[in-house]
């Protein structure tokens, strides 16, 4: 994570000060009396330094740094390290994204919020972790959306080590919908590949002749599965349930599903729909202009799509080097599903 809130901006004036147990795993960094008081209070804190330390003080003793999956009792101490690394995101925020990967359900055996850092009893990184069951026709896989992810400067050198693990799994596909550039080297050294660049955002209520559809929201369908999947009407129940906008589709050819998420881009502070998930991303194209009425009246004129090319019959503008898109395992992912990811549980 994450363009979505712009690049990491490692501050290390905004992080606390260390504590001694971190200052030991460093490999002696002195503490003061007072930050060693406040920490007996706390058993797990989040660490930092208040200055750059030089390098003849900082020697990394990897023998007390010890990754290891986060647990109920750490999500406010996760909370606060992420905010440390994504400030423009409140540590309120990070925390009620945390309580709604608690809620959810989750595949047995995987971790529910990811893996932490500890140097001593202190949390000095983080890597979230969204794992889900993924249907594609008859196939069903684990997908793991590798979000926020970010380690204290002193302890940077150990940020591969919460990869260790999950990149391991064969059975896994583990994807990355929003990596920073500090973090293109290293996740393409794990073996991640690009799959998709580029984002497109039209209008589409402007669009040419479109084909007529029927569009209500799952919640309001007066038939059972509307001619859906049960994957299909099960996700887009999901989604629902995580304040996206799901949608159900009909034209004389049959029902297709839809998912966008309202949200506003920093840059452009008009509300817009991100697509979620689309069965074929040429739906939206061929139906463009009911689609984009029906979120035009809720609000929403335009949308922001990740694909590799430019929608056609809709007026926009294609950009062709944002939204970088990686992948690594047994299932390629297409351009225009981003379900039970980031961008749709957490809205970043």
């Amino acid at each position: 994570m994450s363009q979505s809130v712009d690049e990491l901006g490692w501050n290390l004036h905004s992080v606390p000060p260390i504590s001694e147990s971190a200052a030991a795993a460093a490999g002696g960094l002195s503490c003061n009396n007072a930050c060693a008081r406040q920490n007996e209070l706390a058993p797990r804190t989040v660490t930092g330094l208040d200055r750059q330390p030089s390098s003849a003080v900082i020697k990394l003793n990897a023998n007390r740094v010890r990754r290891r999956p986060i647990d109920q009792g750490d999500l406010d101490a996760v909370a606060r390290v992420l905010h440390a690394g994504f400030p423009r995101k409140s540590s309120a925020c990070f925390r009620a994204a945390l309580q709604l990967l608690a809620s959810r359900s989750n595949p047995e055996r995987f971790p529910r919020f990811g893996f932490v850092l500890e140097a001593g009893t202190d949390i000095v990184g983080v890597l979230l972790t969204i794992f889900s069951h993924v249907s594609e026709g008859s196939d069903e896989s684990i997908r793991c959306n590798m979000s926020c992810w970010y380690v204290s400067p002193l302890f940077r050198m150990f940020a591969p080590m919460l990869l260790l693990g999950i990149t391991r799994d064969p059975a896994v596909t583990l994807v990355n919908i929003s990596p920073a550039s500090l973090t293109v080297p290293t996740i393409e050294a794990q073996g991640f590949t690009r799959y998709s660049i580029g984002a497109f955002a039209g209008v589409p209520a402007f669009a040419g002749r479109s084909g007529k559809l029927r569009i209500c929201y799952v919640s309001q369908m007066s038939s059972g599965g509307a001619g859906l999947a049960p994957h299909e009407l099960a996700m887009l129940q999901d989604h629902e349930g995580y304040g996206c906008i799901s949608l159900v589709c009909t034209s004389d050819a049959g029902s297709f599903p839809l998912i966008f998420r309202r949200c506003i881009f920093r840059r452009f502070p008009v509300p817009c729909a991100r697509l979620i998930y689309a069965r074929d991303l040429e739906d939206i194209s061929k139906f463009a202009g009911p689609i984009g009425r029906f979120l035009a009246l809720r609000g929403m004129v335009w949308i922001c799509v990740a694909a590799p090319a430019p929608l056609r019959n809709m007026p926009g503008r294609f950009i062709g080097t944002k939204f970088p898109l990686y992948f690594k395992g047994p299932v390629r992912p297409r351009p225009g599903d981003l379900a039970y990811t980031e961008a749709a549980l957490l809205g970043f």
